[in-house]
């Protein structure tokens, strides 16, 4: 069984197509999918105008291979209502996969590492969203803050694994593949790169390529 694990594609209203046949040939390879967090932006657009645009096409795909959604801070359960169910079969804040002996706790990462936009008025995180991703994209050397992001949430999360858990996030943009303590983080699927995981019968593979 291929189990597709992946995180932080931030889509709003605004169609891609590029990263909608990439999203939707991925997708369809795998037999099941794990949306780890942050699928659709709610601080760029709203979910009604998210599953009216073309993503949707995406929806029926994402259904028949009977998707589990965890919700992540950009598109929080309060953003959202029950029409969630066009393209997940589950929804929830951390779901246990069980795979060839191993428990993979999924999860997007927030509860770990906080970030402002949680406290702020939706009204205002559109635009420190926006800032945030210029200044990242601008400034390369600023990325050390998602190195440390994942530094945190691993240091955080030790204290509740046991021996057989592997903990996978995403929430920070940094992949990182880090079984020596039990860490995955699967990066994003943003301005071209694509990184995700892929579990499988035989192995975990983290996975990174570019869509444009």
């Amino acid at each position: 069984m291929k189990i597709l694990v992946f995180s932080d594609s931030h889509l709003t209203d605004k169609f891609e197509i590029k990263k909608f046949n990439f999203l939707k040939r991925i997708i369809s390879e795998a037999d099941q999918v794990i949306i780890n967090g942050d699928f659709w932006d709610g601080e760029m657009t709203t979910f009604n105008q998210f599953i009216a645009s073309d993503w949707n096409k995406l929806f029926p795909i994402l259904k028949e291979r009977k998707t589990v959604y965890i919700y992540g801070n950009h598109d929080r359960k309060s953003y959202s209502n029950n029409k969630v169910n066009l393209f997940s079969l589950k929804q929830g804040y951390i779901y246990n996969l069980k795979q060839n002996g191993i428990n993979y706790i999924i999860e997007h990462g927030n509860r770990f590492f906080i970030t402002p936009d949680e406290f702020l008025p939706r009204s205002i995180t559109r635009y420190s969203t926006l800032i945030t991703g210029f200044f990242m994209q601008k400034f390369t050397f600023l990325q050390f803050i998602l190195k440390k992001a994942n530094e945190i949430m691993k240091s955080k999360i030790q204290k509740e694994l046991k021996n057989n858990d592997i903990y996978v996030c995403g929430h920070s943009h940094w992949s990182e593949f880090d079984l020596k303590n039990n860490f995955i983080n699967t990066g994003c699927i943003e301005s071209g790169l694509a990184q995700y995981l892929i579990i499988d019968d035989q192995k975990i593979t983290p996975m990174e390529e570019r869509y444009y």
